[in-house]
């Protein structure tokens, strides 16, 4: 248990915390939700660097940053779906995203626990993905906050946030899919072994 991977198992911790806090607070605890989100952020680029600057890279490291990572943004998402919220966005929209996440997190744990570990470097496509989920949530959060407390949006900025949130799932829903169709295209071969033999 280094630095870079208990960062990342507060970040777990987080991730189970912040949807929770988003789904049943009130104002002021939906408020703590965002800052604790930003924090758990802030977290997933600290310890990947902490790790590479102090060559503290671990195999249980790489086992449970992407699992951090999906546990926050999947519980994020779903919390701010229309399961939770009137008028918010639907959760086909997330269901999706949802799957693509779980598959290749699966398929990517399969390759490190491997006799011969197969390590699946970031693509491009896997950084836009993630960037733009991690962009389209705190929007989602603020539409929520402004529908939810109109009186604190005497402008009506909700309806300009309305269309801007479904203009973003719309994009990371696009990258989600594409960089998963990417990933099976790249490592195809790899796929087909661990599926056909183990």
């Amino acid at each position: 248990m280094n630095v870079p991977n208990t960062l990342t198992i507060i970040r777990i911790i987080l991730g189970f915390i912040v949807p929770y806090m988003m789904w049943a607070g009130d104002f002021n605890i939906r408020v703590w939700a965002a800052i604790l989100f930003a924090i758990a952020a802030f977290t997933d680029w600290l310890d990947g660097w902490y790790a590479r600057r102090y060559n503290l890279i671990t195999k249980l490291g790489k086992i449970l940053d992407p699992i951090a990572d999906k546990i926050i943004v999947l519980g994020s998402f779903v919390a701010l779906s229309d399961v939770c919220f009137e008028n918010m966005y639907s959760i086909w929209w997330i269901v999706p995203i949802f799957l693509r996440e779980v598959v290749i997190t699966i398929y990517r744990l399969v390759f490190l626990l491997r006799k011969k570990p197969i390590v699946v470097a970031a693509s491009w496509s896997g950084k836009a993905k993630t960037v733009m989920q991690m962009m389209t949530l705190p929007c989602a959060y603020f539409y929520l906050m402004f529908d939810l407390y109109p009186t604190h949006d005497p402008v009506g900025t909700s309806v300009v946030m309305w269309w801007l949130l479904h203009l973003m799932i719309l994009a990371s829903l696009a990258l989600t899919v594409g960089s998963g169709l990417r990933f099976f295209m790249k490592n195809w071969k790899a796929v087909k072994e661990v599926t056909t033999y183990e």
